[in-house]
């Protein structure tokens, strides 16, 4: 807060405290609730950690604390059941609820438009910025909502001079099925504000000053179809005004609801922020925008990060797989007959001959045997693993000699042509493959172990739907 600003509060209030930041209100003060008022990184941080340590906030909501802090608070009430409380500002304003009992009493009979125009002073001459235009249409789509209903649909267009953040005429519609269309148009100039209600049978004009405290409500009412009575064929004219002093009143009736009503009126100002951020993407698509609310919860986001995760995880084990058999194929030097004498066991190792020799040990010539009587139905090749070990030169040769002999006298003649030393990768390579042959699956192995958390995800508190 400036010194200036400071020095009045004091003045005003004698008995106020002013500290330096959130962690010396957390010290030194044990209040249950906290007003939040304000945009700037520490206030929201400081608003965090008060949500966390079980304080109720009493929040003046604006655009610039965005979405983001939104769902962060809410979440937080959702686990800790923290208490939030906002006062919008001009919906709790005497006259705004006189409009909208006026609406909800048919007194204007089937409302058609609703139409608020205003204008803001800026520093340049002709333009507004985003960030003014954001605050302006912040409260005043609280309004719109409070009085037309639950609109879900946004179309904004913005006229700038070349720049996105000199605008000259910025406008906003709202529509919803079964809801009268709101617009909304700003653009720099005199303060003023005004909302011009139609209806079926009447209209309303509601003013206010450049405070949003002093304000003038008309109402303008029209005879029945049909009324023969002179007095009811007039048309009646009402007119209110108001000096705001309620307003602080209302207020506090408010923040004394119950706390179903306040979680209402919780998810009403989080759509109000969804559809002030939802112009941005209406201006950058150059379209309207359809809202579909949810409450968030912690258990929704949870599911819709573990969607997204797992899209990604299985695009990513596709193309480790492939990455794998490319790679394989370039690494390994065993041939693919090599490899099927392997998995059919055709393949002579080391055990079956005696130590660095070419005889054949008990268990070589039962495996010879046996592939004996299998090359009889049908010759394969057969590949004697090579001893790495051996010091003997020609020893591998030796073995091989064996073995077609051996063939030889079991009646294949011509075994010669398919006995082979088998190929040996290099042992570096051979672990690499065993790792990436566990490695390329892994990603999807643990997300579906992740999945398996979806049940310990606590879900949001029960309570009932707006």
């Amino acid at each position: 807060m400036p010194s200036s600003q400071t020095a009045q509060l004091l003045e005003a209030v004698p008995g106020v405290r002013v500290l330096d930041g959130w962690e010396s209100l957390l010290a030194e003060l044990d209040a249950v609730a906290c007003l939040v008022a304000g945009s700037s990184d520490a206030i929201l941080e400081g608003a965090r950690q008060l949500a966390s340590d079980g304080r109720a906030l009493i929040l003046l909501p604006e655009a610039g604390q965005g979405t983001a802090f939104v769902y962060e608070l809410t979440l937080n009430q959702d686990d800790a059941g923290t208490p939030l409380i906002p006062l919008p500002h001009l919906p709790l304003q005497d006259l705004a609820r006189k409009l909208r009992q006026t609406i909800e009493c048919g007194e204007l009979g089937d409302v058609v438009l609703f139409r608020l125009e205003r204008s803001l002073p800026s520093d340049a001459a002709s333009s507004l910025t985003v960030s003014q235009i954001n605050a302006a249409l912040f409260g005043d789509v609280a309004l719109l909502r409070s009085l037309g209903g639950d609109y879900n649909r946004i179309t904004a267009v913005r006229s700038t001079g070349g720049t996105d953040d000199a605008i000259s005429l910025a406008t906003v519609t709202l529509g919803g099925d079964g809801l009268a269309e709101a617009t909304w148009s700003a653009r720099a100039g005199e303060a003023g504000w005004s909302l011009e209600v139609t209806g079926s049978r009447g209209s309303a004009i509601l003013t206010f000053q450049s405070d949003q405290l002093t304000g003038t409500l008309s109402v303008k009412t029209n005879p029945l179809p049909g009324s023969s009575d002179e007095q009811s064929a007039q048309q009646e004219s009402l007119n209110f005004q108001s000096d705001g002093q309620d307003l602080g009143d209302t207020q506090l009736a408010a923040i004394l609801q119950p706390a179903d009503v306040q979680r209402a009126a919780w998810a009403e100002m989080t759509r109000t922020m969804e559809t002030v951020e939802a112009t941005h993407t209406s201006v950058r698509r150059r379209r309207t925008i359809d809202l579909f609310f949810e409450t968030t919860s912690e258990r929704s986001i949870f599911k819709s990060q573990m969607t997204a995760v797992g899209c990604g995880l299985v695009l990513l084990t596709l193309a480790m797989l492939v990455a794998f058999l490319i790679l394989g194929a370039m690494l390994d030097s065993r041939s693919l007959v090599q490899r099927n004498a392997e998995a059919d066991g055709r393949i002579l190792t080391v055990a079956e001959f005696q130590p660095e020799s070419a005889i054949l040990s008990e268990s070589g010539k039962s495996r010879l045997q046996e592939l004996a009587r299998h090359m009889a139905r049908s010759p394969e090749p057969v590949f004697i693993m090579p001893d790495g070990d051996a010091t003997t030169d020609g020893l591998d040769a030796a073995r091989v000699g064996t073995v077609v002999e051996y063939f030889a006298d079991a009646g294949q003649l011509k075994s010669a042509l398919y006995v082979e030393v088998a190929a040996t990768p290099h042992p570096a390579t051979l672990l690499l493959l065993t790792i990436l042959k566990y490695l390329w699956i892994a990603p999807l192995v643990v997300f579906l172990l992740l999945q398996s958390l979806i049940g310990l995800a606590k879900p949001s508190s029960a309570r009932q739907d707006d």
